[in-house]
């Protein structure tokens, strides 16, 4: 059809935007729910970026019981950045499952085994982070004329717990 025609030059810049119809651009326009999408995963990345940054150069680790930011520490800001995360993968699955036409049409060329194996890719990289093996480590760090030692993380029954 016209619109497929033109939304593909306009897809692929050999058509600006500016020379389709009038009567035609809004069979073009993204829905609303892509671009409630894209703009929600802009936010969540950039919140995402700046509480990383926050927390790697700002305060470092070691400092999270005597520096502050907005009124949170350390470990509060590394909550907001776990959720922001986890907001993140959410939105991300909802908009590759919005857009899994294009993969299979742009990215894949129609072969299944490219999606197939970039999926796979993907989820054996999850799993293999995901599910590392965690073990009980006690660390001596001296400073002051005392000396601290902490438990980091225990294994029990494949869940890990933080140990004191």
């Amino acid at each position: 059809s016209l619109a497929q025609s033109i939304s593909k030059k306009v897809y692929l810049g050999m058509m600006p935007t500016s020379d389709i119809p009038a009567g035609r651009k809004r069979l073009l326009g993204k829905s609303s729910v892509a671009r409630v999408l894209n703009g929600m995963l802009w936010m969540v990345f950039c919140a995402l970026t700046g509480t990383g940054l926050l927390l790697a150069f700002r305060m470092p680790p070691g400092s999270g019981r005597h520096l502050a930011a907005a009124g949170l520490t350390r470990h509060e800001w590394g909550d907001w950045h776990t959720w922001f995360s986890y907001a993140f993968l959410v939105l991300m699955a909802v908009y590759l499952a919005l857009h899994w036409r294009w993969f299979w049409q742009v990215a894949a060329k129609k072969r299944s085994w490219p999606l197939l194996l970039g999926f796979g890719a993907g989820v054996v990289l999850i799993l293999l982070l995901a599910l590392q093996p965690v073990s009980r480590v006690e660390k001596e760090r001296e400073g002051k004329g005392r000396v601290e030692r902490t438990v980091e993380w225990e294994e029990r029954g494949g869940v890990g717990f933080r140990g004191r």
